[in-house]
């Protein structure tokens, strides 16, 4: 008995600290959907097509704010379809070809069903326009399963887990590890083979609950802002997919060496050294498209210069490199070197662009070189200087431009407060911090991308970023940061990649064999037999990292590696196709299986195998000192790779995997 008083306890204590958004007193019909007025609050509806509708809830205050939104793609312009409202005493229903949206006026929820009345997905109790905060409540299905996220060091079905999207430097992450350097606040509903998408529109810190601290709902809520959120209906997984790419942006298409193998490190230097790695890459007979320098090519750290000492003709070193066959991506971090009253034309003539806190003066940071001070992406000047200042980079041959430290990251021992009183101009709203740093990956990939467009209109821009916001694959491709040298680590990559790939991002990578700690041979080698088949195909590693270049640690390994570096090259029409897809349909590169095979209830949260496209299965080892592995097949005939032997699906087998 004093268990059920205590629990009924907490409840009402939760619902009493809410602010339920008030009943229906009134609709409006708008062009494009539907307003319902409340009392101090109002609801639109917006249409944007049959199967994708926005809702958003405010309160009404004397001056709202501009409704603009930098996660959606500006290019994309939606023509309204037809729809129907009908209003009882008790419900306003708007229905369109694809869905009925139905709000109950008193106490207010919207419940979304398909076009023939099955339930969908449903308020389970009235959203929470509170201040500052705001929280949107919805029923958890009893089978309901859900991919997305973004980012996470999590399995691939987030259901009962809990996830914050606050876009953070986390070296070293492991499994669980939350939040990490990405922030896309989308999911994917699945239930009863149908599916819906959810993209909650609001940059500031939100936290997303699947059932794990009460068993019958799913919660998502923001330390501020507006309940802006985008309900995108299938029924197919790939359909809402699809919607989101609409959306929110296509990944471009990127040049073809990109999709190449590529190998980085932090740092190679001088130019000598370079070149020498070039040079062993093919006297081994190893592939190799891209070599990256990181942040030891520059002057002191200033970005758009080079070292005179470690890098004194870079032009000439570039060229030596594109004879053979291999291009150059520079990192490009988002701190300029703060040097008043020195020579350093990238902080002399920006002034008007940085960062600036409350009051007025420059905010200034420490990163890399020291003091530094921060570009307001959001200010359109600020954005075509910045872009424009990549011609220092791109005058010398460099064909791509890798951003790090984005997030953005800060050495001091408490960023966010560091932080706190930064605003950004945001189209005149003078927006804080907490508003924005989610955004700020998101705002210099842009700068970035479209400055590399105007500065070589004729050429595919090829940006790597570490952070970002839903929209990022517009701009960017990515890769998880800084991982570790684990067999752990290796064993959540997979389903890591599965997440970004149902979160809209196709173009993926990580660090192979790890960036910090100490590879080995098998653990390198089972690395790339995953790597192999990612689209960012990139060994990377710390500055104090043992050396992992495929030839390292001597043989089986290396011919191993070479075997399967081969492999992606003898692949790449395939691979290359996938990406035309994946461009042109917002269905990613990497998939999990329950993508290709939805009907099969064996793949809902399958996530230690992938299909790299439809058509080729990848089932990588990521325990030490294992010769066999089981893979589940779906059913229908299937063919072993190796051996061109057909496989009956529908069943799990143990594979010989040496």
């Amino acid at each position: 008995m004093f268990l059920r008083i205590f629990l009924l306890f907490a409840f009402l204590t939760l619902a009493a600290a809410a602010d339920p958004i008030p009943d229906v007193q009134g609709t409006v019909r708008l062009p494009d959907g539907l307003e319902l007025v409340c009392q101090d609050a109002r609801l639109e509806v917006h249409v944007l097509a049959p199967d994708l509708v926005r809702v958003r809830a405010v309160r009404n205050e004397p001056a709202l704010q501009p409704d603009h939104s930098w996660a959606l793609d500006e290019s994309q312009h939606w023509t309204t379809p037809s729809f129907d409202i009908a209003e009882t005493p008790t419900a306003v229903t708007l229905t369109t070809a694809a869905l009925q949206v139905s709000i109950n006026r008193s106490p207010l929820l919207i419940r979304f069903f398909d076009r023939h009345g099955h339930a969908i997905n449903e308020d389970f109790q009235p959203m929470d326009l509170g201040d500052p905060g705001v929280t949107v409540w919805k029923t958890l299905g009893f089978d309901e399963h859900f991919y997305g996220m973004g980012e996470k060091a999590a399995h691939l079905d987030k259901r009962r887990g809990h996830f914050t999207m606050w876009t953070t430097d986390n070296p070293g992450w492991t499994y669980g590890s939350d939040p990490l350097y990405q922030s896309i606040p989308f999911y994917i509903g699945w239930q009863d083979q149908r599916a819906y998408g959810i993209f909650f529109d609001n940059s500031y810190k939100t936290e997303f609950d699947f059932g794990s601290d009460q068993n019958e709902t799913v919660r998502f809520s923001a330390a501020g802002g507006d309940i802006d959120y985008y309900f995108l209906y299938g029924p197919s997984l790939k359909h809402v997919l699809g919607l989101y790419a609409d959306l929110t942006g296509h990944p471009p298409m990127p040049p073809a060496w990109a999709m190449g193998h590529q190998q980085s490190r932090w740092s190679y230097y001088p130019a000598a050294l370079v070149e020498q790695l070039v040079h062993r890459y093919r006297q081994e007979r190893l592939p190799l498209d891209v070599v990256h320098l990181d942040i030891h090519y520059m002057d002191e750290y200033r970005v758009f210069t080079w070292s005179p000492t470690r890098f004194p003709n870079p032009g000439q070193l570039i060229a030596d490199l594109l004879k053979q066959g291999v291009h150059v991506v520079t990192i490009v971090d988002p701190g300029i070197k703060y040097e008043p009253g020195g020579h350093y034309a990238a902080f002399n003539d920006g002034t008007d662009f940085f960062l600036r806190e409350k009051g007025g003066k420059v905010h200034v940071g420490r990163v890399w070189p020291g003091d530094a001070v921060f570009v307001d992406y959001t200010l359109d000047a600020a954005r075509r200087w910045w872009g424009d200042l990549h011609h220092a980079l791109l005058d010398v041959g460099v064909a791509g431009i890798w951003n790090d430290m984005n997030e953005p990251a800060d050495f001091t021992d408490k960023p966010d407060e560091a932080w706190k009183n930064v605003v950004w101009d945001d189209q005149g709203q003078h927006s804080p911090y907490a508003r924005m740093r989610n955004l700020f990956a998101l705002l210099e990939a842009r700068a970035t991308f479209e400055g590399l467009q105007r500065l070589h209109p004729r050429q595919r821009p090829f940006i790597i970023t570490r952070s970002g916001f839903a929209g990022i694959q517009r701009y960017a491709t990515m890769w998880t940061g800084d991982n570790r040298s684990t067999w752990d680590n290796l064993g959540i990559t997979l389903p890591e990649f599965l997440s970004l790939g149902m979160s809209g991002e196709t173009f993926i990578g990580c660090d192979i064999g790890g960036f910090s700690g100490r590879c080995n041979g098998e653990l390198l080698t089972r690395w790339y037999q995953l790597g192999f088949l990612t689209p960012l195909c990139r060994n990377h590693q710390c500055i104090d990292a043992y050396d992992h270049e495929p030839w390292r640690f001597g043989q089986p390994y290396e011919d191993i590696i070479r075997k399967f570096l081969q492999l992606r090259y003898r692949l790449m029409p395939y691979l290359y196709t996938v990406m035309e897809e994946a461009h042109r349909t917002g269905v990613p590169w990497l998939r999990p299986l329950v993508l290709e095979f939805p009907r099969d209830p064996n793949t809902a949260d399958l996530d230690d195998e992938l299909m790299v496209g439809d058509s080729l299965l990848l089932a990588p080892v990521s325990e030490p000192g294992a010769t066999r592995r089981d893979v589940y097949l779906p059913p229908g005939l299937w063919y072993d790779f190796w051996t061109s032997r057909p496989v009956q699906g529908g069943r799990r087998l143990s594979v010989s995997a040496p």
